[in-house]
């Protein structure tokens, strides 16, 4: 969900443009077409002349979850709380057409030793999710989706062949942001609902955020012909803060009514919802086998590692907010999905064969990203455990046109969670139950020491196919 090479989980997902998929990423020293703005702007200097690329990236994300059985302390028949058993829910809209990107790279014969790019992209990731509003998953998530478009202006200078430098400045523009998830308006103390509760009510985040600053540099240094080592990183702590509305809607028998939203007696619904954005350094070494000066092929072997760390919960800030409903005035306050996030490290081996030089190429690649969450923080909205995968590519050359396609598979093996170790809670902002959450008389005796119910404990699976079509234009 955010403009930027996607190494290891968090909002990521895939890698961008046909040639740098084919390699499962393993595209820092190489950096060679209009994806180096992003991967390694300095490898700007290692095209030719004028380079025009357009392409678009296919995907099928496939994510599914198990809740857990659980007792319904909210049905007490005869006193004893039943085991409530709950369905697989899948995401309802798991293939995304559009994820398009188009940019030119421009080598003056007057500055031969400097190379500039102009590109625009939508970032690689799950743009859209959606799952039943009545589904297990509800209270962690019901629908998300985010339109994302990155521009980016880059310049990159090489001294001679033996080493490059370059620099991007990127605007992330976000003109849709959409979060919505079920929450437990429940005033009574004591009383919880895991199951369902007869005030539950759908509350949805909508908001843009059209200019949030980024910084990519990089370089590279080849020692000798057949060596090449590359490094860049995303050196701003950025967050994407979006001007949001918030809007609550009863989903329940219980709210007969609509929730009105107000501030200080006057009708509102702006809210803020904050994403920050990590810190990223990828090294990447290359080795080349030449034949007469002529590359055959090559095999880069990349680490990145990513300070998602900065992530510890999605928080949207009311400002003060009061829901009336059923003749009562309640303090939204802030609703808080936990995240806890870990910085996290990936590992890319890829690299590219001329099957037959000036006519066609092939390409492959696996890598690895070890886990964005610890299992307890796991959710529907983001892939948090670790993913492996592998790539298969290639291109086609026809006189100054080159046709690369790529198709990638990326998994995360199954994440299973149980109630004792769920950290992801319900969301009930009347709730009387406060922090240490161990008064008896506001806080139901099942849950002592935690905020509530806690609503992520099952099974996690998921998977990702893709395809990416890429042309390019050599003059």
């Amino acid at each position: 969900m955010v403009a930027s090479p996607a190494l290891a989980g968090g909002y990521f997902s895939g890698e961008k443009g046909a040639r740098v998929a084919g390699r499962a990423g393993a595209f820092t020293a190489k950096a060679d077409d209009v994806m180096a703005v992003a991967y390694n702007p300095a490898g700007l200097t290692h095209t030719d002349g004028t380079l025009i690329q357009i392409g678009n990236r296919f995907s099928y994300n496939a994510y599914s979850f198990t809740r857990k059985p659980t007792l319904d302390w909210g049905d007490l028949d005869n006193g004893v709380p039943p085991y409530v058993e709950f369905e697989t829910v899948e995401n309802e809209t798991p293939w995304q057409a559009l994820d398009p990107l188009a940019g030119v790279v421009f080598r003056p014969k007057a500055l031969k030793d400097w190379g500039f790019a102009l590109v625009a992209y939508a970032p690689p990731g799950v743009a859209k999710q959606r799952f039943p509003v009545d589904g297990g998953q509800r209270y962690m998530m019901v629908s998300r989706e985010a339109t994302i478009l990155n521009y980016s202006v880059s310049a990159a200078w090489k001294y001679h062949d033996l080493f490059g430098v370059g620099a991007s400045f990127q605007v992330i523009a976000v003109p849709k942001l959409r979060y919505s998830l079920v929450i437990d308006g429940n005033t009574l103390p004591r009383d919880v609902y895991p199951v369902s509760s007869p005030f539950d009510m759908q509350a949805t985040v909508e908001g843009k955020d059209l200019f949030t600053p980024n910084l990519v540099l990089g370089g590279w240094y080849r020692p000798v012909p057949f060596l090449e080592l590359g490094l860049s990183g995303q050196v701003i702590p950025a967050s994407i803060e979006t001007e949001s509305k918030l809007a609550i809607e009863p989903i329940s028998i219980g709210i007969p009514g609509d929730v009105e939203l107000e501030r200080d007696g006057k009708a509102a619904n702006d809210v803020s919802l904050t994403l920050p954005l990590p810190v990223t350094a990828r090294l990447g070494i290359r080795y080349r086998h030449l034949v007469q000066e002529t590359e055959v092929f090559d095999v880069e072997l990349d680490v990145g590692y990513e300070t998602w760390s900065r992530v510890e919960r999605f928080s949207v800030d009311s400002g003060g907010l009061t829901a009336n409903y059923l003749g009562q005035r309640i303090d939204v306050g802030n609703i808080e999905v936990e995240k806890q996030w870990n910085n996290t490290i990936s590992v890319q081996i890829g690299g590219d064969y001329a099957v037959a030089p000036k006519l066609a190429t092939l390409r492959g690649g696996v890598f690895y990203e070890s886990p964005t969450a610890n299992p307890g923080y796991s959710n529907v909205d983001f892939v948090g455990g670790e993913q492996i995968g592998a790539a298969l590519g290639g291109s086609l050359f026809v006189d100054r046109f080159e046709i690369a396609v790529a198709y990638g598979i990326r998994c995360q093996p199954p994440v299973s969670v149980d109630e004792r170790n769920a950290r992801v809670y319900q969301e009930v902002p009347a709730s009387l139950c406060e922090p240490p959450y161990t008064d008896t008389d506001s806080c139901h005796p099942e849950y002592l020491g935690r905020p509530g119910v806690p609503v992520n404990a099952g099974t996690y699976k998921a998977h990702t196919h893709s395809a990416s079509l890429d042309v390019l234009y050599r003059f």
